[in-house]
């Protein structure tokens, strides 16, 4: 039965505490990045500058219904890490935040003083109400903790935080965000339906950093579980907090929407397309995220560290100059055999699987006790940090989470100091950082070289105390600006400036390496690789290398930067206008870059498909081919999807791709010219043998010359319009852009 498309908005004045429940009118809105992007956009006009008071959130048109994934809660609005408009979401929110009776929420201006934000729906009617709260107390403990300091000192050491996880020995000492979502949960459950209620909140690094998110965590039957899920990229929590004062928000509701609960029409939309029941086609689709019997493993950290093999980033991106057999052997013996060996035995064999919040059988959320694991985190702060070893791993990573701080991020710039700390870089008593033989940072790949628990013990201990410092130590705080801005500060006091590439003007960098390297003819591929380890970061015409060139960002704006997603391609490089996501094509294989260009905006197109329907992208095998035929079958909307979400596409990269700058650091460039020596193996096709010669010849020169076809490419996609975008059929191309997931 066809129905109307009807959504309606909560607009909420902070500053007055105001609020209005308004009718969707506007065609242009569909989803929640529509939602955004429409009233960012209003505000910025009115306002007259870049960075609008306002953030909204909201679901897709299917949260209402019984199809798996669809339910994920969008947030949208300027990110101060990004600088520009950004998208980050967090699964099954849209579950809860439903029940309110609104499908999308606007915040414009600042509430008075930090504040908890309460949304409900009661016989009717929508309630909305702010009261005061105090997240700096509870952040530093709750429950059973002791006693937070007095007004005016300081916490002086980690120490005061309570223990690494976040939890006490006896598991009811919170603290960070987990602290101040339970307590707002605590404060105010009895308002709510005990399956019907959900918290999000923020940590102390949206009060001290531009790198704050926003979590939350499942919530059964009035007991938080340890699932977590977070809209963990572009700083948005802390735009929340330092922009808005909104510190956390509970929310529930009693209200239902009866539409699209019919099992026999959502199956009716999967056997047109593939033969098969909705729950067949979707358990097909995400077997990566739940099990894959041939690997005997499942989720992201599973299948990606059983396929990544020598492909694996470790010690900060520094792994990138080794040979593909030291690379391989690393795999081999610090992650199928241990770091993979642990999570297996500990999760995937006793089958500790769970879900996001929301009713979905794939149960993607892989956890053990209070930890969840997936493949970005223990990544960025895990092999990238020199920690191969789950213990001190899921310590890390949980005090991070506790932190509420992006843990791709933060993990970029505690490697990134650890490099430079070990290396003699910087000094790290000016920074109050441990000194270097506190750590085990060198590349290695047996363990008669690396003890994979004590070492990795040594370089988690080293990492926590960094990020802690971040965070609370002002000696610190030039890092708070973000990786980008703190590099070239760095290379301002430490003497080590010089005309950066930061925009390739007039630079060729002909070094002893790159000379060698150019002049290398036929050698073998791994004697290319040894040479430049020897000693890369000599490879300047100056005393000292620059601090920023240790580091590998993407540059957008002024000052915004991006710690890439942890793939080794040049796809999560890619000059577009929103990076930190998988709005690229991040496939392995070799593309010429104006056809990688191309294709990074038809990823970008796809991925809107998810995102801008609030599905969660693990399910985008089938999403992506039939959510538009749902959303305009069941509801009299009849809408080119294609066509809507690439227009989305172009407005945004009209607004902000003109800020995205080329590559600044020489470990970036780096990593797209090794990843071309190591894509083509001995005998490259002739496009890619040519671009292996120009970036031994001169890489920077050539680094320029791909990051500008890249962009040339992008360009052209976007000048081309949607028809040039290739239509998805079933049964899902999507899947084979996830390089991981192949083997």
């Amino acid at each position: 039965m066809t129905r109307e498309l009807m959504q309606r908005e909560l607009v909420i004045n902070l500053t007055t505490g105001e609020f209005q429940v308004l009718p969707i009118t506007d065609p242009r809105i569909i989803g929640p990045v529509d939602y955004g992007w429409v009233r960012f956009n209003e505000e910025r006009q009115a306002a007259g500058r870049p960075d609008p008071d306002i953030q909204t959130w909201g679901g897709g048109p299917l949260a209402a219904s019984r199809i798996p994934g669809a339910r994920r809660l969008v947030f949208c609005g300027y990110s101060p890490s990004w600088e520009g408009f950004y998208v980050s979401s967090f699964g099954g929110g849209a579950y809860v935040m439903h029940r309110i009776g609104a499908d999308f929420v606007c915040l414009k201006g600042s509430a008075a003083e930090d504040s908890v934000l309460i949304l409900n729906h009661k016989g009717g009617e929508i309630s909305v109400r702010l009261e005061p709260i105090d997240p700096d107390v509870i952040w530093a403990g709750y429950a059973s903790a002791p006693p937070a300091p007095p007004p005016g000192e300081e916490l002086t050491s980690p120490q005061d935080w309570g223990a690494r996880g976040g939890l006490s020995s006896d598991d009811d000492y919170l603290i960070g965000f987990y602290a101040l979502q339970q307590a707002v949960l605590d404060r105010y459950r009895g308002e709510f339906d005990e399956e019907w209620v959900r918290v999000f909140a923020v940590g102390p690094a949206s009060r001290h950093s531009d790198q704050g998110i926003i979590g939350s965590n499942q919530v059964k039957k009035g007991r938080i579980l340890p699932i977590d899920d977070w809209a963990g990229r572009g700083g948005l929590g802390s735009r929340l907090l330092q922009r808005h004062r909104i510190a956390a928000c509970i929310f529930g509701g009693d209200w239902e929407d009866p539409d699209l609960k019919d099992s026999k029409e959502i199956d009716s939309y999967f056997m047109a397309n593939y033969g098969q029941p909705m729950i067949k086609v979707d358990l097909g689709a995400t077997e990566k995220y739940r099990y894959v019997p041939g690997f005997q493993t499942g989720g992201t950290f599973g299948v990606n560290y059983h396929t990544v093999d020598a492909r694996l980033l470790s010690f900060n991106w520094r792994s990138v100059y080794q040979p593909e057999a030291a690379r391989l052997a690393q795999h081999t013996a610090f992650v199928r055999e241990h770091y993979l060996k642990q999570f297996n035995e500990e999760i995937i064999q006793p089958k500790h699987f769970a879900h996001c919040g929301e009713p979905c059988s794939v149960a993607c959320k892989k956890y053990d006790r209070i930890y969840k694991k997936d493949y970005e985190p223990y990544q960025a702060l895990g092999p990238q940090c020199g920690i191969f070893d789950q213990r001190p791993a899921e310590e890390l990573n949980h005090f991070v989470d506790a932190m509420g701080v992006d843990a791709i991020q933060v993990g970029g710039v505690v490697s990134w100091i650890m490099e430079l700390v070990h290396d003699g870089s910087i000094v790290p008593d000016d920074f109050g950082f441990p000194p270097a033989d506190e750590m085990r940072f060198e590349f290695a790949s047996d363990t008669a070289h690396f003890d994979l628990e004590l070492d990795s013990r040594r370089n988690a201990d080293y990492a926590y105390q960094v990020v802690f410092a971040l965070l609370f130590d002002s000696r610190c705080a030039v890092f708070r600006q973000g990786i980008r801005a703190a590099a070239k500060a760095l290379d301002e006091r430490y003497g080590r400036a010089w005309d950066a590439p930061a925009s390739f003007d007039s630079i060729r960098h002909t070094t002893p390496d790159s000379a060698q390297d150019a002049s290398a003819g036929t050698e073998s591929r791994n004697t290319n690789h040894a040479s430049r380890n020897t000693d890369h970061a000599s490879r300047t015409t100056h005393n000292a290398p620059r601090i920023t060139d240790h580091a590998v960002y993407t540059a957008h704006g002024a000052a915004g930067s991006m710690v890439p997603n942890q793939y080794w391609v040049p796809g999560m490089l890619a000059p577009m206008p929103m990076m930190g996501k998988y709005f690229v094509y991040y496939g392995l294989d070799f593309l010429p870059p104006a056809e990688l260009g191309k294709k990074c905006v038809e990823r970008f197109v796809y991925e809107l498909f998810n995102e801008n329907s609030g599905v969660c992208r693990f399910h985008r095998k089938w999403a992506e081919v039939i959510v538009d035929e749902i959303i305009s079958s069941h509801y009299h909307f009849p809408v080119d999807y294609k066509a809507h979400q690439f227009a989305l596409a172009r407005q945004i990269y009209d607004l902000d791709g003109a800020a995205v700058a080329p590559w600044e650091t020489e470990r970036t460039v780096d990593a797209v010219w090794q990843y071309l020596e190591d894509i083509g193996g001995e005998n490259p096709k002739d496009d890619l043998r040519a671009w292996v010669e120009r970036f031994r010849a001169d890489k920077w020169a050539a680094a320029r010359a791909y990051w500008d076809e890249l962009r040339a490419g992008i360009a052209e996609a976007f000048a081309a319009g949607p028809a040039a975008i290739p239509d998805q059929r079933a049964p899902g191309p999507a899947a084979k852009v996830d390089v991981l997931g192949q083997k």
